[in-house]
């Protein structure tokens, strides 16, 4: 009962604000968010056997999100309640989901220069090095400090650094994130029509080891980085729309281990009589070789590329199966040749987009270095619909279908014969109740 306690008292909190008077509430918004969603999988983000049966549950989002802004000042609140249905008892309930998704508080130094502190989403370009993860139902936030110039042109600049409890001596971090991070993200327009993005990150890493010495172990820390540069472009003449991304990174991975690695991303859609939206697309991520891997275990360079905090549902296929921060993290990467087509008409619109996907490295068959597999992974078909019920609410719907290979077989595991695909119905109600 600890998270209706703690959300009657955000409640109450926000009702008094709001009968200060008129000044409080024209400075003072809040909304909502509720997000049931409906999923049946089967071979969902890894093929599954043919006598595997299907899985299927609902989860649902919940947030209240509270915005304060004067000249000066802009404070944003939202607290958000992320379940199963059916993984709580009905009467009674020991579990407590309620968290904070967002508490950051922004000053405006001068009107186009600020500082904002505390929790809060990082989303620049396209999402695919920082993003708010949306499709997700807990969302992806960063507790960081940022500078943020926005005038002439865009420029954050942000720092973070990580601890799971209080220490009084030392810097000791027990979680699974970076320890440290900073970045610098500067946006402009070069002419009409061309935008371009230039993108700056470092993370640090705590990596624990053990020092043999004379016979004894000691366990040690230490810390390890890695750096991230690149940028995109978009341009849009007319009806097109064409843009392009490249990123490198250097430096070590979360094993310490030297890594290298890349990303390339170019992308082409034209709007087609108001209503008819054409794409085409190519994606390289990077990759390890496992021929390479095996030959030299213990000093082979990581070449696979992560996208660290991007929106990776946005990417590479609706169901997941290569997710580079995730379960396709230090593999053989990714090339993903696609092409879309969307009608939109009023409240409805329907997409269809297709992926050809390949490895980028070598993958060997059966742990031999002497023979080696066919790069194509297989074929993903990802149909969605949606449709706006009101000014404040919508249903999506979406079903994929992988068509696997050998390789993603010999890769992931499971039946590429079996019928592997995926569905799910998604309701979203936004309302604003006070603004």
């Amino acid at each position: 009962m600890k998270k209706f306690t703690s959300l009657k008292k955000v409640l109450a909190l926000t009702a008094f604000v709001v009968l200060l008077g008129d000044y409080a509430f024209a400075q003072f918004s809040l909304s909502g968010e509720v997000r049931p969603r409906m999923e049946y999988l089967h071979g969902y983000s890894t093929l599954t056997d043919k006598d595997s049966d299907p899985a299927g549950f609902a989860s649902q989002r919940t947030r209240i999100n509270f915005n304060y802004y004067n000249n000066r000042v802009k404070m944003g609140v939202s607290v958000q309640d992320v379940f199963l249905w059916g993984s709580q008892p009905q009467l009674f309930s020991t579990s407590n989901n309620l968290s904070v998704h967002q508490a950051w508080g922004q000053y405006f130094l001068t009107p186009s220069l600020s500082l904002k502190l505390g929790r809060q989403e990082l989303v620049y370009d396209d999402e695919r090095i920082f993003g708010a993860s949306n499709w997700d139902q807990q969302g992806r936030s960063h507790d960081v400090a940022l500078l943020r110039y926005d005038g002439m042109f865009k420029l954050d600049v942000g720092a973070a650094f990580n601890q799971d409890q209080k220490h009084l001596n030392g810097a000791h971090y027990g979680l699974n994130n970076y320890k440290m991070m900073q970045f610098v993200w500067l946006n402009t327009d070069i002419v009409d029509n061309l935008n371009v993005s230039l993108l700056f990150l470092n993370n640090g890493y705590q990596y624990d080891y053990v020092l043999y010495n004379n016979d004894n172990n000691y366990n040690r820390t230490k810390d390890i980085f890695n750096q991230t540069f690149g940028g995109r472009m978009m341009l849009t003449p007319g009806d097109f729309n064409f843009h392009a991304s490249a990123y490198y990174t250097m430096g070590k991975d979360m094993e310490d281990r030297d890594l290298s690695a890349y990303y390339v991303g170019l992308g082409l859609d034209y709007e087609l009589a108001n209503e008819w939206d054409l794409g085409i697309g190519w994606e390289h991520l990077s990759g390890t070789s496992q021929k390479e891997m095996i030959e030299n275990p213990d000093g082979y360079k990581n070449r696979s590329f992560n996208p660290f905090y991007g929106s990776s549902h946005k990417f590479n296929g609706f169901m997941d199966y290569f997710n580079a921060t995730d379960n396709w993290a230090n593999t053989v990467g990714l090339n993903d040749l696609y092409a879309s087509v969307q009608f939109s008409h009023r409240r409805f619109e329907i997409n269809l987009t297709g992926h050809a996907f390949l490895t980028a490295a070598t993958v060997i068959k059966d742990g031999n270095v002497n023979e080696t597999m066919e790069p194509y992974l297989g074929t993903e078909i990802d149909l969605t619909m949606s449709y706006k019920l009101s000014n404040v609410s919508n249903v999506v719907m979406g079903y994929s279908q992988m068509l696997g290979s050998e390789t993603l077989q010999n890769l992931k595991g499971g039946n590429k014969d079996a019928f592997n695909n995926y569905a799910y119905l998604m309701f979203t109600f936004k309302p604003m109740f006070l603004k």
